[in-house]
């Protein structure tokens, strides 16, 4: 059986409301609904740090595409799409 940790946090009467009912309507414990949601905010937040570590390294080896050049690729892609 996996190890939990408790954490404890503050959150305005309107979240934990919410989080109630949907608990209720869902038959799930608050403490699932959370744990879900945290699980897949971490996960969203290290896809997006991971991202920008991938732009910040292609931007010290030069492999970066000038600002006018996305906008004119942009541009010809929606004109061929209209």
């Amino acid at each position: 059986m996996p190890k939990f940790t408790t954490i404890t946090t503050r959150v305005d009467p309107d979240l934990a409301a919410g989080l109630a009912r949907l608990a209720e309507e869902t038959g799930r414990s608050k403490s699932r609904l959370i744990n879900e949601a945290l699980r897949r905010y971490v996960g969203t937040e290290q896809q997006f740090l991971t991202a920008v570590e991938v732009g910040k390294r292609a931007l010290r080896a030069g492999a970066v595409v000038d600002h006018a050049v996305v906008v004119a690729s942009f541009d010809r892609i929606v004109s061929s799409r209209a």
